[in-house]
Formats: C-alpha cells, structure tokens, sequence
C-alpha cells in the first residue's frame, strides 16, 4: 500500500505520522501558484504531472479542505464504474462563481456530471445519513474524508466544522467497507492558516485514519 502526502501548505510540516511509514511518496506543491480554493488550467496541467509517480491504490492525505479538489483528479483516475463515499461537512457541489473554474465548493458537482464511470455519491455529515445497506456491494467504491466533518474537539481545519466524533466515524466506515472493494482514500481537512497550532491534533486523527485504513488497502 502506498501513501501520498501532498503538501500544499506548510501543514505536514508540523506533523510526524507519515514519517516513519514504508512506500511513501510525498509531492511537494507548495510552489505552484493558482491552487488556493480555485485551480487553474496550468496549475492543473501541474499537479498532475507531479500525481504521475503516485498509485491511486492507497491513502492520500491532501491537505486542507481548501485542495479537496484533488480528489477530482484521483477520481478521473478511475477507469471502471465506482461509486463515491464522502464524509464532508459541506456538500461541494456549487457551481463555479465564474467560468467554468475548478473549485474545492464545486468540485462534487464537476465529477457528478463530467465522470461517467462515477455512478452516485454516498455523503456524510450534510443532511440524513445515508442508508449504508443501500450502498451497492458489487461495485468498488473510492473513500474522501474532510476532517471538517469532525467537531473541534477531533480536528482542527480552516472551515466551519460538524459535530461527528471519530468514533461515530469510524464505526460508519466498518460499515461501509464490510463486503465492499476499495479503490482508494484520500483525507484532507489539515490547517493552512493554523498550522502549528493544529498540528498534534491533526496528525493524531491521521494516525488513527491512517491505521484503520491500512487494514483494508
């Protein structure tokens, strides 16, 4: 199994979990411009140059919730029929503010309707749960986690956070994986802005995300 730590901010700078793991790949983007909330073209065309040499089987952390657009680029990764699995306090399917401008709010409707092989998304933390025996079992699934789902007390991101524990987290995704095949899993939901002051927090929901993971990928 692979994991990738994708360093868009000085976020993993501060952290020490992935440090003593095996088959890490780490992609250092801190100096391509145009990646803060909105993507653009070029800084595309960057980032998935740099995504080449990573394997989309694995774990990916990436970063704050401001780049939960790069889930999208996993995704168009994906060349068999899949479905999504999303834990997100906020939905991420608004429609770009102008053009048609990939953005970390609008990068769940830009899948929905320019992927085909993604059939539907199951969310987490916006409105109900989702029925979890409703989600099909003959059909893998790709795994995305923004810790802002999580309340305050379990992690510390740039946005307005929910109220879910990881343990309810945790006890959703036995659930979800039981029978079901995994394709990959990415986490963002790290802080840029609060970096140092997050960080123990943060790297111990990723150590915590990153073993219960490892036991099915």
């Amino acid at each position: 199994m692979q994991t990738t730590i994708m360093k868009m901010t000085d976020a993993f700078e501060h952290q020490s979990f992935y440090k003593s793991k095996e088959n890490i790949k780490i992609i250092d983007c801190r100096d391509i411009e145009g990646t803060r909330c909105y993507l653009d073209d070029l800084a595309k065309e960057q980032l998935l140059k740099r995504m080449e040499a990573a394997s989309l089987n694995g774990i990916h952390f990436i970063d704050s919730g401001n780049y939960h657009y790069l889930t999208l680029l996993w995704l168009q990764r994906i060349n068999t029929p899949f479905n999504l699995i999303l834990f997100d306090h906020h939905p991420d399917n608004q429609p770009p503010s102008f053009g048609q401008i990939t953005s970390c709010g609008g990068w769940v409707l830009e899948a929905t309707t320019e992927l085909s092989n993604l059939k539907q998304v199951f969310t987490f933390g916006v409105g109900e749960i989702p029925d979890i025996s409703q989600i099909p079992t003959d059909i893998p699934m790709y795994i995305s986690i923004d810790k802002d789902v999580l309340s305050t007390d379990f992690a510390i991101t740039d946005w307005d956070q929910g109220d879910m524990t990881i343990d309810e987290m945790i006890s959703y995704l036995k659930e979800i994986i039981k029978n079901r095949q995994i394709l990959g899993v990415d986490i963002c939901g790290d802080s840029g802005e609060y970096a140092e002051n997050g960080a123990c927090i943060n790297n111990q929901i990723n150590q915590t995300l990153f073993d219960f993971f490892a036991n099915f990928l």
